[in-house]
C-alpha cells in the first residue's frame, strides 16, 4: 500500500513539472504563429515574385505547423491536468485514512 502510495506521489509530482514547461512550450509556439502572421501581412506589401511566393508558403506551412502543435499541446495540458486532480483526490483520500 505504501509503494502504492508513493508512486502515486511521484506521478503527481512529474505531472506538477510538466504542466509549467507545456506552458512554457504553448506560449513559444503561439508567439511563433504569431510571428508568422505579421509577417504574412507585412509581406502583402512587397512585389509579387518567386521569392515572395516561396516565402509566403514557407510562412503558412509554419502556422499551419504551430495551429496543429498548438492543438496537441492544449490537449495533453488537459489530460495531465484531469490526472493531476484524480491523483490529488486519491492522495487527499489515502491521507485521511
Amino acid at each position: 500500500m505504501i509503494g502504492k502510495k508513493w508512486c502515486k506521489v511521484e506521478i503527481y509530482n512529474e505531472y506538477l513539472k510538466k504542466i509549467p514547461k507545456l506552458l512554457t512550450q504553448i506560449n513559444t509556439v503561439e508567439k511563433m504563429q504569431l510571428k508568422a502572421q505579421m509577417e504574412l501581412e507585412m509581406l502583402q506589401k512587397e512585389p509579387q515574385d518567386e521569392s515572395r511566393k516561396q516565402y509566403e508558403e514557407r510562412l503558412l506551412s509554419t502556422q499551419q505547423q504551430c495551429a496543429q502543435r498548438l492543438q496537441e499541446m492544449q490537449e495533453e495540458l488537459c489530460l495531465i491536468q484531469g490526472l493531476k486532480e484524480q491523483l490529488e483526490e486519491e492522495l487527499s483520500f489515502l491521507r485521511s485514512k
